[in-house]
């Protein structure tokens, strides 16, 4: 979007200050049917400001274009013209409400982004947002000419518990939030009952004001409520399984197969079961877009960790988190993990990623699994810890696949951590561990990394973050490399091998990036088709196909009531096999995600770094370092399949990774020397 240069729009405020700043979203107790009509009303209310409309003197209920001279503002224009362009039909004010809500989103949408633009709000990437740090210091915030303006919720407040005259502007926005039940969601009952006169007195001193809240109370207002057809869990349908074992195998197996067959056959919700463990399935765009939207209200993920986490020590980590102290945590990671981050050390990711294929085998086959998850947690252990992690790869990936089978997969039985090559890969962790915890001791030492942002959470609030969740949050990247972004780029490295146009075009492109000389970020972000090969291997081998989460407050969905203290798995990469999202889903397609088809961009359809507030915070780091390590493999080596005709294997334990079959042979060094 180009720059905004016109003024903040009573449509952004709104959106201000119906936010919850605690969780980065729209007050839940905001009430939906409100929503959508509230946005349409802000625009019309900023339209009357502007004096392009106003209600007829007469006949107040019908609204009159006074000038239709655009704005420059493209949040409103569009909708000035719409409106312009009916001007010989004489409409209600209440049929603009009406029909300006069910555009709505794209109001609320491009509010949001305006803010963002503006710098007074920040996005996350799991797609919370919060007032920017400076906001949040001053209370103030620029308008586009530069004049300073009080924050929102603090100009409305003092608005109803004092006797100042409000400004035009508050009085529309007081007018906006009294009509759409905002301050019911902001203000106690005694504060509501205390300032209700005084709310009640500001809204009606504007005529246009008090006609478009009069619509929106009427429109808001809900139908008489119809019998409720909504059914309980015990109805949601089940899948057929095994007499006491349920559906174990299926889960052990191919889970994402599975959900895929269950979802074409009994729809987004139903039941799976694995011995005495009983589990409802969401699935599909449906249930993706469901989670998205109202996953921190109705589930939590603490359950699905809390063995794993305590068998590191700790009580809870990023990924256990919810609520506000996740939100918290992951503001403190979010530097650490960031794809600008790593944009700026695109110099270590490349000489270690040309370091390590240097020790490649000529003309000798080799698993490229492990070659992968040796070069990906490197790039992690460097820039993140400032620690090199080569000689504890082996014992980082026996205790990980052990700690995930057990703990979180529940596929194998406890004994196994047991065994004395896993208590010797503990002890090797423990080992790591020490060696970077003393690296941050150091005093002369100019690069922050993740590891000092924990440190300094760690003696600013040793309570919220004590020393007993230092070991894993310093090792949880090492553990998400070896499991996510190693296995990604195995599985992109075969997807290129095996269709050798693509891996022409993306050698071309990395042979453009690198003669470049200065290895920038602006020319990784030129780099289209690999940039689509990385996303078609995120939709056709996902390493993460479903979610696991505890339900903490009920809901319905799909036609039924998932009942508090149920366990839900979202299959959230069910979606990416559906051809109704993407067609011929089966073939390997990159151009699904150009700009002309964009398969991508339909609600639920692609969730390949999950969804909601857990979405992974690493996700542009990842892709940073999995695009170039395979553009630095395409500029030194030519390398086939070995044997040239092998078909993918995939292992599913304890997550889905290329088998050890899947193995590759360098053919020759390209001219480049390493």
């Amino acid at each position: 979007m180009s720059q905004v240069t016109d003024k903040l729009r009573v449509v952004e405020e709104f959106l201000l200050l119906v936010l919850d700043s605690d969780h980065g979203d729209i007050r839940h107790s905001f009430p939906l049917p409100s929503r959508a009509v509230a946005f349409a009303g802000a625009a019309l209310m900023d339209l009357a400001l502007e004096q392009r409309i106003k209600a007829d003197l007469w006949r107040p209920e019908i609204l009159v274009v006074s000038d239709p001279t655009p704005l420059g503002s493209d949040l409103l224009d569009p909708i000035l013209a719409k409106i312009a362009r009916d001007g010989e039909t004489t409409r209600e004010i209440a049929f603009w409400v009406t029909d300006l809500a069910d555009s709505s989103d794209e109001i609320r949408e491009n509010a949001l982004a305006r803010l963002i633009e503006r710098g007074i709000l920040e996005a996350e990437t799991s797609g919370e947002v919060f007032l920017s740090a400076d906001v949040s210091r001053a209370r103030r915030y620029n308008t586009a000419d530069d004049k300073a303006t009080e924050e929102v919720q603090l100009r409305i407040m003092r608005t109803l518990f004092s006797d100042d005259i409000p400004d035009p502007r508050d009085i529309v926005i007081v007018s906006l939030a009294s009509a759409s039940g905002v301050f019911e969601s902001m203000l106690s009952q005694d504060e509501l009952a205390q300032t209700q006169d005084r709310i009640d007195a500001i809204s009606r001193l504007d005529l246009i004001c008090r006609e478009i809240a009069a619509t929106i109370r009427q429109v808001k207002a809900p139908p008489p409520a119809a019998p409720s057809s909504v059914g309980n869990a015990t109805k949601i349908p089940a899948a057929a399984g095994m007499p006491l074992l349920g559906n174990v195998f299926n889960m052990a197996g191919d889970l994402r197969g599975f959900l895929i067959q269950q979802y074409l056959e009994l729809g987004p919700i139903f039941q799976i079961s694995a011995l005495n463990n009983r589990f409802i399935v969401l699935a599909g765009p449906e249930g993706n877009t469901f989670v998205q939207r109202n996953g921190r209200i109705h589930l939590r993920s603490y359950e699905s960790w809390r063995n794993f986490n305590a068998a590191m020590g700790a009580r809870d980590a990023l990924m256990s988190m919810d609520g506000q102290q996740h939100i918290r945590m992951r503001k403190v990671q979010k530097r650490g993990f960031s794809g600008p981050f790593v944009e700026d050390r695109l110099d270590q990711v490349v000489d270690i990623t040309r370091r390590l294929i240097a020790e490649w085998p000529e003309d000798r086959p080799f698993v490229v699994q492990h070659a992968m998850q040796r070069i990906i947690t490197e790039h992690i252990a460097v820039l993140t810890t400032g620690v090199s992690a080569l000689d504890y790869i082996d014992d980082l990936i026996a205790f990980l696949n052990g700690m995930l089978s057990v703990h979180v997969m529940r596929q194998r039985p406890g004994l196994l951590l047991r065994l004395p090559r896993l208590t010797r890969a503990r002890e090797r962790m423990d080992e790591l561990f020490a060696a970077v915890m003393a690296r941050h001791e150091e005093e002369e030492r100019s690069d922050q990394d993740l590891i000092d942002d924990l440190l300094d959470l760690h003696k600013r609030d040793p309570q919220f973050f004590p020393e007993t969740a230092m070991q894993l949050a310093v090792l949880g990247p090492f553990f998400a490399g070896i499991e996510t972004s190693a296995n990604t780029a195995s599985f992109m490295l075969y997807a290129v091998l095996k269709h050798p146009e693509l891996l022409e075009r993306m050698t071309a492109e990395a042979d453009a990036w690198f003669d470049e000389g200065t290895l920038a970020a602006e020319g990784m972000h030129r780099l289209e088709v690999t940039k689509r090969i990385f996303m078609e291997t995120l939709r056709m081998y996902p390493v993460i196909p479903a979610l696991m989460r505890h339900v903490i407050n009920s809901f319905e969905f799909g036609g039924y009531t998932v009942p508090a203290g149920s366990n839900v798995i979202v299959g959230n990469t069910v979606a990416h096999h559906l051809p109704q999202c993407f067609p011929n889903p089966e073939r390997f397609d990159i151009d699904r995600f150009s700009p002309e088809r964009a398969e991508h961009s339909q609600s639920g359809a692609f969730a390949p770094f999950g969804l909601g507030v857990h979405r992974c915070l690493g996700m542009n780091f990842a892709e940073v370092q999995v695009v170039v390590a395979l553009l630095t493999i395409a500029r030194y080596f030519e390398i086939r399949l070995d044997p040239p005709g092998y078909n993918l294997k995939i292992d599913y334990t304890p997550t889905p990774h290329p088998a050890k079959s899947f193995k590759v042979r360098t053919l020759r060094r390209r001219q480049h020397s390493l």
